[in-house]
């Protein structure tokens, strides 16, 4: 091999080299257009109605009686029982937001899971007297319970009001929220 042959062979290769890189491209050719502004994508879990309207029943509650209600909120489930993160989410957000209502004391949510910890409660559905157990352990006058059923594009969200000591309903009420990111994100993490 001659001297031109053997540098040649290394600047033929750098040569190929730098002509496939420059036929790489990083970004696309096509310049970016922005979506068109359409619907208006949803944040976050709208649960003001639901506040809304047991603040609306727990407020003629607290009339009546003339003092504050002692309120607490039980986990949400699904149909079937099971208590997810979303379901102790929804539990938690509505007791923080009930919290703020000067007619209502909202009885500490450590306290609802310690009793139903003691009852051997994890999952499953609670039955009219395991309910009043845990509403007497706590000392509550009225709780707030309910279910989340996954409809696809939506959330539909069941609350039910029941006053103690007998577990008279108070309300039924149903919500449809959409079903956001916020919302899938909490349903997929485990019990």
């Amino acid at each position: 091999m001659t001297f031109i042959q053997a540098r040649a062979l290394p600047t033929g290769f750098l040569l190929a080299l730098a002509l496939l890189s420059a036929g790489c491209q990083t970004s696309p050719a096509v310049n970016y257009v922005p979506p068109s502004p359409g619907i208006p994508v949803q944040r976050g879990i709208p649960l003001r109605e639901i506040v809304t309207d047991i603040e609306k029943l727990l407020h003629d509650v607290s009339l009546r009686g003339g003092q504050k209600v002692r309120v607490a909120v039980i986990r949400y489930t699904t149909p079937s029982g099971t208590s997810r993160t979303f379901g102790r989410y929804l539990s938690q957000k509505i007791g923080e937001r009930l919290s703020s209502d000067s007619g209502i004391l909202l009885i500490d949510p450590g306290q609802v899971y310690e009793a139903l910890h003691e009852m051997g409660i994890d999952q499953g559905l609670l039955d009219t007297k395991s309910l009043l157990e845990i509403g007497q352990k706590v000392g509550a006058d009225v709780l707030v319970v309910g279910t989340y059923t996954d409809l696809g594009q939506t959330i539909d969200i069941q609350s039910r009001l029941l006053a103690l000591p007998g577990a008279q309903q108070l309300g039924l009420f149903s919500r449809k929220i959409p079903k956001t990111g916020e919302v899938l994100n909490l349903i997929k993490v485990g019990p």
